[in-house]
């Protein structure tokens, strides 16, 4: 699996498709010229975020809603508390995880979350 860093680089051919790609494995919508503009009006920790988030639903099977368009205009990431969830011990084997504090709770975060949400009293857990 590639890193985030490597997934969303700011380079709009590769970053954008790896979007489309979690969003619509089926193709049914292309690169779009609205598409194309709001996702290049996204700062790249914008797109570090919808990219996450949208990417930990697909890990959990949560389904997504709306075009392609549609999702990066009216998605709203958040970073996910991974504690006591069915998938944390699998994640913690394959992911750098982390204890952080984020909007006045602690909790067990992916390492690219905290990086990406700026959390803060990181802890490595393994």
């Amino acid at each position: 699996m590639e890193s985030l860093n490597e997934a969303i680089d700011k380079k709009f051919s590769k970053s954008l498709l790896c979007l489309l790609k979690l969003v619509d494995p089926e193709r049914k919508h292309g690169f779009e010229q609205p598409l194309i503009e709001k996702w290049n009006r996204l700062t790249l920790d914008e797109q570090r975020k919808l990219y996450l988030y949208l990417l930990y639903r697909r890990w959990r099977g949560l389904p997504f809603f709306g075009t392609p368009y549609e999702i990066v205009c009216n998605c709203h990431p958040q970073p996910f508390n991974w504690n006591g969830q069915p998938m944390i011990n699998r994640l913690m084997k394959e992911t750098k995880m982390v204890r952080a504090f984020y909007n006045g709770n602690y909790g067990i975060y992916t390492a690219d979350e905290a990086r990406v949400w700026q959390m803060t009293n990181v802890e490595p857990l393994n």
